[in-house]
Formats: C-alpha cells, sequence, structure tokens
C-alpha cells in the first residue's frame, strides 16, 4: 500500500517536498544575513500546504488519458501506416501477379504461334517431301517403263536382226548352193575348163620367150583378180624354168590382164590356179 501511495501521488508529494525546501532555504539565508543582536528567537509562521490528492489522482488521470490517446493515436496511425503499407504491398504485388501473368500468357501466345508455325512449316516440308517422293516414284516408274521399251525395243530389233540374218543367211546358202549347182553344172559341162583355157592361151600370147627357156617349160601360176579381170597379184609356184622364165611369166600374166570372164559368172574365181605349159 505505501509504494502504490507514493507512486499514485508522487507529483504532489514532490511538490510539496519542493516548496518546504525552498521555505527552509530562505529561512537559512535569513539567519546569516541577519546582525547577531538581531539574531532571537523567531516564531516562523509556517504555512501549511494542503495537498489536494483527489486533483493529484484527477491530473494523474487526464494526463494517463492523453498518454493513452497520444498511445492509441499512434498505434491507429501505425496501423493506418502499416495497412496502407500493406495495401500498397498487395497493390504491387498483385500488380507484379498481373504484368507476370500478361508475359505468362504473351510467352504462352508467342508459344502457341510459334508451334503452329513450326507445325504449318512440318506439314509444308512434309507435302514438299511427299510430293518430290511422288515426283522420283513416278520418275523413277516412267524411267523403267521407259527402260523396259527401250529393252523390248532392242530385243525386237535383235530378233528382229536375228530373223534378218537368218534369212539372209538362208538366201546366200541357197544362193551359194544354187551357184555351186552351177558351177558343179558348168565344171561338169566342161565350161570351167574353157575358161581356164581362155585365160592360159592369153597368158601365153602375152609371154616374151626368154633365151633360157627350155623346152617342156611347165610353171604352175598363181592369179589374183578383181571382177572384170584385172589382175592385182601373180605368184609363180612349182616351175622348171629359171628365175628369167618366172619373171617372164608373171610380165606375161600381168600383160594378159584384164582376163577373160567366164560364160557362167558362178566360174569366177578371185584367186585361181592354171598351168602355164606353152606349145613349142
Amino acid at each position: 500500500m505505501p509504494s502504490s501511495f507514493v507512486r499514485e501521488y508522487s507529483a504532489g508529494l514532490t511538490l510539496s517536498v519542493a516548496g518546504h525546501g525552498v521555505l527552509f532555504l530562505l529561512l537559512g539565508l535569513n539567519l546569516i544575513l541577519m546582525p547577531d543582536t538581531a539574531m532571537q528567537p523567531v516564531q516562523l509562521a509556517i504555512e501549511a500546504t494542503v495537498i489536494d490528492t483527489a486533483e493529484i489522482r484527477r491530473r494523474q488521470a487526464e494526463d494517463q488519458r492523453r498518454q493513452q490517446e497520444l498511445e492509441r493515436q499512434r498505434q491507429q496511425a501505425e496501423a493506418e501506416q502499416r495497412e496502407q503499407q500493406e495495401a500498397e504491398r498487395q497493390k504491387a504485388e498483385q500488380t507484379r501477379i498481373a504484368e507476370q501473368r500478361k508475359k505468362e500468357a504473351a510467352e504462352r501466345e508467342r508459344q502457341e504461334v510459334e508451334r503452329k508455325q513450326q507445325e504449318a512449316e512440318r506439314k509444308q516440308q512434309e507435302a514438299e517431301q511427299k510430293k518430290a517422293e511422288e515426283q522420283r516414284r513416278q520418275a523413277e516408274q516412267a524411267r523403267i517403263a521407259e527402260q523396259r521399251k527401250k529393252e523390248e525395243a532392242e530385243r525386237q530389233r535383235q530378233e528382229a536382226e536375228k530373223a534378218r540374218r537368218q534369212a539372209e543367211m538362208q538366201a546366200n546358202l541357197q544362193s551359194e548352193l544354187e551357184a555351186e549347182e552351177q558351177r558343179l553344172a558348168a565344171i561338169n559341162s566342161g565350161k570351167l575348163a574353157q575358161y581356164i583355157g581362155l585365160i592360159a592361151d592369153r597368158v601365153e600370147r602375152n609371154w616374151v620367150q626368154p633365151s633360157s627357156a627350155r623346152p617342156g617349160v611347165e610353171c604352175v601360176v598363181h592369179v589374183t583378180q578383181i571382177p572384170g579381170g584385172e589382175v592385182v597379184n601373180v605368184r609363180i609356184g612349182r616351175c622348171n624354168g629359171d628365175a628369167a622364165v618366172i619373171r617372164s611369166i608373171e610380165a606375161a600374166v600381168y600383160r594378159a590382164s584384164p582376163l577373160p570372164t567366164p560364160s557362167e559368172p558362178s566360174l569366177f574365181e578371185r584367186n585361181l590356179r592354171f598351168t602355164f605349159k606353152p606349145e613349142e
């Protein structure tokens, strides 16, 4: 209780003690300044100060109310400031979130546009690849068809050529057979002997007998001629004459060119042989 009383009325007690202190100080100063003769017992009239505790309590309560009101106002201001700061923070957060969402939406839209573009490019590439593949396939089919056509044409050409050759061979063979039959018939009829005799007679008439030639000259003569009887080569085979005789016979053959032609064309021989045996 005493401690609570002191706490409750501390302001009034302090004021009372201060007043009594001032009085005691004034009294001391009077004693010092007064002469000795004047120092006589003096009865001081000390006015008692009545402490109004109710007023003190009222003032303290008023001070406390003002302090509480100030504290309340301070707390309210702080709360309002916090609310304002929180509102600003929330607004800034909402703005940030809205901006973030806007960016995310823009990014999603960009990605979607990019995805659609990539999808369109992929489809275009696939279409182009498919078209190119179809063109390659068609070109390959056309090439194969053309190749087969060429091969078929070549096969037909070869078959036609083969048939032509066979026909030509058969015709040639038939012609040769017929010519050989005619030739054999001419030979058997003595026309070949007559043809060789004409050639031998022509050569003998063009022979200039050398001085070294002995009676009974007999030489085998090989003649190469072309159609028309022109002589292109002469070679003397077995011969009983000397070199001068051989040279004279060769010269006679060339002088006899062109040789007589056979009455039967089948008797013509490019390379023919006869015996040069002049009459004495």
